[in-house]
C-alpha cells in the first residue's frame, strides 16, 4: 500500500505522478512511490477481452471482442522512478539475463544500455531489438547506426513493423518471465544520466504471467510483421483499448485524480477532467513547463483552468511520464499521450 500513497505525496507536493491501475502495493527501496500492484498499461488493462491485433492499414479497426471492463489489476508490480531510480537497476536487468532481452522502444542511444545488450548477445543470450526508425526530431541516420552496430554485435537488431505509423512503445522481456512496461526512453534524459535536464519518468517492473505472455505475443508478432493474439486482461494496447481505458478510468475517480502528461491535447479528455472536478473530484495535473522546442500546452491548460482543474507546469524536470492516479488506489501508467494520435488512430501502436 506504500507505493500508492507515496506517489499521491510526491505528486502533491511536486506536482509529480502518475500510474497504472493498481489493486495493493507492497515495498519498495526506490524513491518516491515504489512499489504498487498496477495494471500493465500499454494503455490500461481490461478484464474478459480477447484482443486480435493486427498490422491493418488505417481504414482497418481492431476492437475489444466480448465484455470489455476494467479489470482489477495486477499485483506484485515493482515500480521505478526516474531519474530518481537511474540507470543501475535497468542495467542490472539486462546484464543478469540468463536466456533473452526483447526490446521494442521508441528511442535508444544511452551508450552503456547498447553496451549490456551487446555484451548479452556476445555470451550467447538471445537479444532482440525493435527501434522507430523515424523518431521525432529527424534522427533517422542515428537510428540505423545504432541497428548496425548492434547487428554486428551479434544482436539481432531491426526498424519496427513498417505497417505502423509509429511505435511508441518502451517495452523490454527479460528471459521470457519479466516484463519491463515504461514511460522512459533509453536515453539519458530519461535514465538521470548526465548534466542534462532529466525526465520524470515511471517504468513497471511486472512478472505476472499473463502480462508477460500478451506482451510476448505483441512482440513476435510485431518482429515477425504478422497478427498478434493474445488475451489482454490487464494490458491496454493504444488502439485497441485506450480511450476505453482512459475514459472508465477517469469516470470512476470520486475523491481525487492525479495526472502527469506530456501532451493535453485531446478535448474528449479534458471534458472528463473537467467533468470529474464539477462532480466533486479533486483533479490535479502536472504537464511540462513550456520551452522552445516544445509546444505548449497552454490553450489546452486554459480549458482545463476554466473547468476548476489546478494545473501547474513543471520547471524542474522534464514531464515525459504518462501516469494517472485514482482515489489514491488505482494507477495507470504506460507509453500513451494524451492525444487521439496516441490512443486512437490504428495506424499507430502505443504498447504498455
Amino acid at each position: 500500500m506504500t507505493g500508492v500513497a507515496e506517489m499521491c505525496r510526491g505528486i502533491k507536493r511536486l506536482g509529480s505522478t502518475y500510474m497504472k491501475r493498481l489493486k495493493r502495493c507492497g515495498r519498495s527501496g526506490l524513491s518516491l512511490l515504489t512499489v504498487l500492484c498496477m495494471v500493465v498499461l500499454c494503455g490500461m488493462f481490461l478484464s474478459s477481452c480477447d484482443v486480435s491485433a493486427g498490422l491493418a492499414s488505417s481504414s482497418q479497426s481492431v476492437v475489444c471482442r466480448s465484455a470489455c471492463a476494467l479489470g482489477s489489476g495486477a499485483s506484485g508490480v515493482n515500480v521505478l522512478v526516474e531519474p530518481d531510480a537511474g540507470i543501475s537497476p535497468l542495467l542490472a536487468a539486462i546484464n543478469g539475463a540468463v536466456k533473452s532481452v526483447w526490446l521494442e522502444i521508441y528511442l535508444l542511444t544511452n551508450k552503456r544500455v547498447i553496451q549490456a545488450l551487446e555484451g548479452d548477445a556476445n555470451r550467447g543470450v538471445d537479444v532482440r531489438v525493435m527501434l522507430e526508425p523515424h523518431p521525432a526530431g529527424g534522427a533517422n541516420t542515428a537510428v540505423q547506426e545504432t541497428l548496425d552496430r548492434l547487428n554486428a554485435a551479434r544482436v539481432q537488431a531491426r526498424a519496427s513493423a513498417p505497417q505502423f505509423a509509429l511505435t511508441h512503445e518502451k517495452g523490454m522481456l527479460v528471459d521470457a518471465s519479466t516484463v519491463y512496461i515504461m514511460t522512459s526512453n533509453f536515453t539519458n534524459a530519461a535514465l538521470g544520466v548526465g548534466t542534462g535536464t532529466h525526465n520524470r519518468e515511471y517504468d513497471i517492473v511486472d512478472t505476472n504471467a499473463s502480462e508477460v505472455q500478451a506482451v510476448t505475443a505483441i512482440f513476435q508478432a510485431d518482429w515477425e510483421r504478422s497478427s498478434a493474439s493474445f488475451s489482454a486482461v490487464n494490458l491496454v494496447v493504444s488502439p485497441i483499448n485506450a480511450r476505453f481505458a482512459f475514459t472508465s478510468l477517469l469516470d470512476s475517480a470520486r475523491r481525487t485524480l492525479l495526472l502527469e502528461a506530456e501532451e493535453m491535447n485531446d478535448s474528449s479528455i479534458e471534458q472528463a477532467l473537467v467533468a470529474a472536478r464539477q462532480r466533486g473530484v479533486r483533479v490535479q495535473v502536472v504537464l511540462p513547463a513550456p520551452s522552445g522546442s516544445f509546444e505548449s500546452n497552454q490553450q489546452e491548460i486554459a480549458v482545463l483552468q476554466a473547468g476548476g482543474v489546478l494545473v501547474r507546469e513543471d520547471y524542474h524536470l522534464y514531464m515525459h511520464a504518462k501516469l494517472i492516479i485514482v482515489d489514491g488506489r488505482e494507477a495507470f501508467v504506460g507509453s500513451e499521450n494524451i492525444s487521439p494520435q496516441s490512443l486512437d488512430q490504428s495506424s499507430r501502436r502505443r504498447n504498455h
